[in-house]
């Protein structure tokens, strides 16, 4: 194929997918503002990364901004400047494409592309995250064969939003963001995590700046602020993951609104975690690694010990506690400054599981903090699962059962430290300059 037509191939598909993705008014809309976003230097793109640096500094907070490696080449010196100010470049592509438009073969090119041109100005590339947050089986298996070790490409929608107050023409510009995301609802999903063979999957919270600003309309009436404020709630209430998605060209227009999120999670105990993405994927891979170890000490009582990353957290509720103990949440207690306890209780606190029972179901209930055992007699666990089949669907609902129950339970902390939720905040740098945007087009 000749470069011209590889390059009208791209060109054609960058501009179907971002139509397809926006409408083509909005597209022309994003058209005329690029200008205001970027400019034939780098120069506004180093002063928004300056002012976003700035803000995450005030809250000793860390930032994840994934960064497509050609813009990166072509403004590496602009990147550099942030390398000691606790933020970490993720791979947003090696070009800005739609990826599950290329073959497996080519996919795997571009990461590995992508993995070295990182290493080539001195940045280890950890993360990938698609353009478009394309995903697929073909990408799941080209971007664990380039050895990233998290992805974060699922979008997870929050029922967060009045739909009574828009317009009915915004509101459609809207429905169409989650048509062409297709994100799993946070109303039947969770958001967390997922350790899947050598990858963690880390879900990216919608609505995020692009939809709540270029589709509502919400730049200066306090809507960023409202939308953000209410998944930090329900995300601290259930336990889980906030993932901002806020592009750094536009924090100008989100300052106030990141500032407000940020300055509440600080306020919030037991603490939001606030981590880095890449941060956020060792905790999950190490913390589901721990190794406990349950032996019984004699007059009924069983001792616990609990090998796993700093920060591992022991929580226990309903049962005895040799050691002392503080409220948590949720009528949890947490063990104070130890990883081995001695407990008292009729019933072992733990989640028994029938050796029938899908593998899935044990994996999925460790990765939550569950301390898991494989047992034939249920009336020995204060809580025993015998279940034929268990699907992501069944997630929610199961962590439902167990938490809203009363039963003895102990139990790792989810998050390090005792925090009760985590909070990342992350924004894809597709350009640097208008160079960079028009070169897109064109596959570069």
């Amino acid at each position: 194929m000749s470069t011209d037509v590889c390059y009208f191939r791209h060109m054609k598909s960058s501009i179907v997918v971002a139509a397809r993705a926006k409408g083509p008014l909005a597209l022309c809309k994003r058209a005329r503002s690029i200008t205001s976003r970027y400019g034939l230097t780098p120069g506004k793109m180093d002063r928004a990364l300056h002012q976003f640096a700035q803000m995450l500094k005030r809250f000793d907070c860390g930032a994840s901004f994934p960064v497509t490696t050609v813009a990166l080449q072509r403004n590496s010196g602009t990147i550099a400047k942030y390398l000691d100010q606790d933020i970490e470049f993720a791979v947003h592509g090696y070009t800005h494409v739609d990826y599950t438009r290329l073959g497996l073969e080519e996919q795997m090119i571009h990461l590995r592309r992508a993995r070295e041109a990182f290493a080539s100005v001195g940045l280890v590339a950890n993360g990938f995250r698609s353009p478009y947050l394309s995903r697929g089986a073909h990408l799941d298996a080209a971007i664990e064969a380039a050895g990233f070790s998290y992805v974060s490409n699922q979008p997870i929608m929050w029922d967060v939003l009045d739909a009574d107050a828009f317009v009915p023409s915004t509101y459609a510009s809207y429905r169409r963001a989650i048509d062409f995301y297709d994100p799993w609802s946070a109303s039947e999903r969770v958001s967390l995590p997922q350790l899947r063979d050598r990858i963690v999957e880390i879900p990216v919270s919608l609505p995020d700046d692009e939809i709540l600003i270029d589709r509502l309309g919400g730049g200066t009436n306090g809507l960023v602020a409202k939308t953000w404020r209410r998944i930090l709630y329900e995300s601290y209430r259930r336990g889980e993951l906030f993932t901002i998605q806020l592009h750094p060209e536009r924090i100008a227009r989100c300052a106030a609104a990141l500032s407000s999120v940020l300055a509440e999670a600080r306020t919030l105990t037991p603490a939001v975690w606030l981590a880095r993405l890449d941060e956020i994927a060792v905790w999950w891979r190490e913390r589901t690694a721990a190794v406990v170890d349950v032996v019984e000490a004699g007059d009924g009582a069983l001792r616990l010990s609990v090998a796993g990353p700093p920060g591992t957290t022991i929580l226990v509720r309903g049962v005895g506690v040799g050691e002392s103990t503080e409220p948590w949440a949720e009528g949890y207690l947490q063990v104070k400054d130890v990883t081995a306890i001695t407990i008292y209780c009729e019933r072992r606190p733990f989640i028994g599981v029938s050796p029938d029972s899908p593998p899935t179901l044990a994996d999925f209930l460790r990765q939550q903090g569950y301390i898991v055992q494989a047992a034939v007699d249920e009336r020995s666990y204060a809580f025993y699962l015998d279940r034929t089949d268990f699907t992501a669907a069944d997630e929610s609902l199961l962590l439902a059962q167990i938490e809203d129950a009363d039963f003895p339970l102990v139990r790792l902390g989810r998050w390090p430290d005792g925090a009760r939720s985590a909070l990342a905040v992350s924004g894809d740098i597709d350009a640097l300059t208008l160079w960079d945007y028009g070169l897109r087009f064109l596959g570069k």
